[in-house]
C-alpha cells in the first residue's frame, strides 16, 4: 500500500474531526477545497455531504468512494491534522481554533 494520500482523502480526513471545518465545507465547499487537487466527481461528493454523512466511517467511505482504510490513514495524516481547510500555509483561517 502506498503511503500517500490523496487531497480528497485528507479533505474527508480532516472533516471526520474538524467539525468547524465540516460546517464550513457544508456551508460554502468550493472555499474550503482551495489548493486541493479534486477530480469533478470529488467536488461533487464534497457539495452533497451533510452532517448526517458523518455517523460513521462505514457510512462516509459509501459516499466518497474511499475505502475505510484510506480514510482511517487520512484522518492519522500529519496535515489532515495540521491545517484547517481554507487556510494559506502559516495562517489560520478566523474563526477556528484547536
Amino acid at each position: 500500500m502506498s503511503d500517500r494520500v490523496s487531497d480528497f482523502a485528507l479533505i474527508i480526513g480532516h472533516i471526520w474531526r474538524c467539525t468547524s471545518c465540516r460546517n464550513a465545507l457544508v456551508d460554502n465547499p468550493s472555499a474550503m477545497w482551495i489548493g486541493y487537487k479534486l477530480t469533478e466527481a470529488q467536488r461533487t461528493c464534497l457539495t452533497n455531504l451533510s452532517e448526517d454523512d458523518f455517523h460513521t466511517i462505514t457510512r462516509l467511505a459509501e459516499l466518497t468512494g474511499l475505502t475505510a482504510r484510506e480514510i482511517d490513514a487520512a484522518i492519522d495524516h500529519p496535515r489532515a491534522r495540521l491545517r484547517h481547510l481554507g487556510s494559506i500555509k502559516g495562517e489560520l483561517r478566523s474563526g477556528l481554533s484547536w
